[in-house]
């Protein structure tokens, strides 16, 4: 999608400078917020491609001022009530009700997790699968040389806009994933298979390309990408 979401590799924007010794939350409700993302996943609510769709249809400004975590309080405030599970009425009663200072403080583990926390915990820790199963075979081998399309998609889209039109190499198979375009649309598990692909930088910025820089690899869909 062509959005403000997607600025990666453009100029005038400044290096990225890591905060050192970054804690995972940088307040007790921004964990919180990453629960209820994942317990909404766990649930059959949503699935990642639609959180990602739901940040990127923000609009600009809000996306710009708000912190990563206040977008993903924007993002599924809009998602559940577009699905029906809550109401705007009940958002707003319910961010009434609570005291700030309820949420200073980060919530510590059960000793006794029930089935439903011991998913949670795993999926939070260890993710969860998106490999499956695809009969067609694969169109590239690691080595071949592709190119990406030129596609400026309106909605959810794994193809990063610095890296299309562009030449690179295959250095991985992944195997099929499900494909993130289809579960944004909620039309299902399409499985596609799926590659990390080599660009020089280069190729990607041209002569004024930052040094140190030389390669990057981004794993990209196959039907993102051409023989060349």
């Amino acid at each position: 999608m062509n959005g403000i979401h997607d600025i990666g590799g453009r100029h005038g924007l400044g290096p990225v400078i890591p905060e050192v010794n970054e804690p995972p939350f940088h307040a007790a409700w921004e964990g919180r917020m990453h629960g209820i993302a994942v317990a909404c996943q766990v649930s059959g609510i949503n699935n990642s491609p639609e959180h990602r769709s739901a940040v990127e249809q923000l609009p600009y400004a809000t996306y710009l001022h708000n912190s990563y975590y206040e977008n993903w309080v924007f993002a599924f405030e809009a998602l559940l009530v577009r699905k029906g599970v809550v109401t705007s009425a009940e958002l707003r009663r319910r961010a009434s009700e609570l005291s700030p200072v309820a949420m200073q403080d980060h919530p510590h583990e059960p000793t006794n997790l029930s089935e439903y926390a011991s998913k949670l915990k795993a999926v939070l820790y260890r993710g969860a699968p998106q490999d499956r199963p695809i009969s067609r075979r694969p169109k590239f081998q690691p080595g071949d040389p592709v190119r990406t399309l030129n596609l400026n998609s309106c909605r959810h889209s794994r193809l990063p806009g610095y890296v299309r039109d562009k030449t690179g190499v295959v250095a991985l198979y992944h195997g099929a994933h499900c494909h993130a375009e289809a579960q944004a649309e909620g039309h299902g598990e399409l499985p596609e298979h799926l590659y990390a692909v080599r660009f020089t930088a280069y190729s990607l910025w041209g002569p004024d390309a930052e040094a140190g820089a030389p390669t990057v690899c981004v794993d990209l869909f196959e039907d993102y990408l051409q023989a060349v």
